[in-house]
């Protein structure tokens, strides 16, 4: 039985299981870390204070971090060529850590380990929220419950998920969905979705830039006389810009389709997604599987789980990372 809200609803609850283990960020060299240590105190500060500022703002926007591109973006202009980038990184990650329970994390050794995965993943690091939630999920629907475009999005973001994991077609060792079926199956679940994509050059820019902006209409929404409050077609989320934006956070990968439509043209707008990086270190596959199941209303299946655990059985285990 699902437990029901203040309404009478049936409520849908989190899973809460544990994500894919992750890595932690490269270890500094004994020589870089003499380095950093003796640098001047002042100039010490600065480095850490500007690299923590930077790793902030980009948890709250949710944008990957390059790794490569450090020095450039976040260090102060006189210290750029200091060579201290790990080092300083850890010391600014435990003060994030310690002062925002946020931490930085590598993609999951599924990811770093594997060649079937584009190269600019190794480099990348995520900002995680590293506090650790209860059974129902207290701490994430108190994070995400006071906005509904965040409803909306982590609502739409769990299902593409299912729906790759369960429709997507293994190639090389990652299960990919085409982004046509993709439509089709959101369109069967909402009418107001597209049951086709837009092409490329109506779609516009998706303005993925810090974040890239809300997925739904938000004047609508605070419009009285908007069907929005009813879960009418303003509760709809813009599909097009939601997938450019969870590709941007690298929730989902996305590929182009190899000539999709078997007629020997070349469909610029025909491409596939995978379950991305982000998604697997802060949701992981048993939590989807989950999902899968509760949405149906079964029991998820022991079989896949014991799968899942003994994919990950020579990989320390993490705690429980939330977004």
């Amino acid at each position: 039985m699902r437990p029901k809200d203040s309404s009478g609803m049936a409520a849908m609850c989190f899973s809460q299981c544990v994500p894919e283990p992750s890595q932690a960020i490269l270890d500094a060299r004994a020589s870089e870390t003499r380095k950093l240590q003796e640098m001047n105190p002042d100039a010490r500060q600065q480095l850490i204070t500007s690299l923590s500022r930077y790793l902030l703002f980009k948890g709250l926007s949710g944008d990957p971090i390059d790794r490569s591109k450090l020095a450039k973006e976040a260090f102060p202009p006189n210290l750029r060529d200091a060579r201290v980038t790990n080092a300083a990184l850890r010391e600014a990650t435990d003060r994030l850590r310690n002062v925002f329970g946020m931490d930085v994390r590598r993609a999951p050794p599924s990811v770093l380990d594997s060649k079937h995965w584009p190269a600019k993943y190794k480099d990348r690091l995520y900002v995680v929220n590293q506090i650790v939630d209860d059974e129902q999920g207290t701490h994430s629907k108190a994070l995400h419950g006071c906005h509904v475009d965040s409803c909306v999005e982590k609502g739409l973001l769990m299902l593409i998920l299912a729906f790759i994991y369960c429709k997507g077609e293994m190639k090389e060792h990652v299960r990919w969905l085409d982004g046509k079926v993709l439509y089709r199956l959101l369109h069967s679940l909402d009418e107001n979705v597209p049951a086709e994509p837009s092409h490329r050059k109506q779609r516009g820019s998706a303005g993925t830039g810090a974040g890239g902006g809300s997925i739904v209409n938000m004047e609508r929404m605070d419009d009285p006389m908007s069907s929005a409050g009813a879960g009418g077609v303003d509760m709809t989320p813009n599909v097009d810009l939601a997938l450019d934006k969870f590709v941007h956070l690298d929730y989902l990968v996305k590929k182009k389709s190899d000539n999709a439509g078997g007629d020997g043209v070349d469909d610029e707008d025909a491409v596939s997604y995978a379950i991305g990086p982000r998604s697997l270190l802060v949701v992981g596959l048993k939590q989807i599987v989950c999902f899968c199941a509760q949405v149906m209303d079964q029991e998820p299946d022991p079989t896949m789980l014991q799968e899942l655990s003994q994919h990950n059985a020579d990989v320390d285990e993490e705690p429980m990372i939330e977004e």
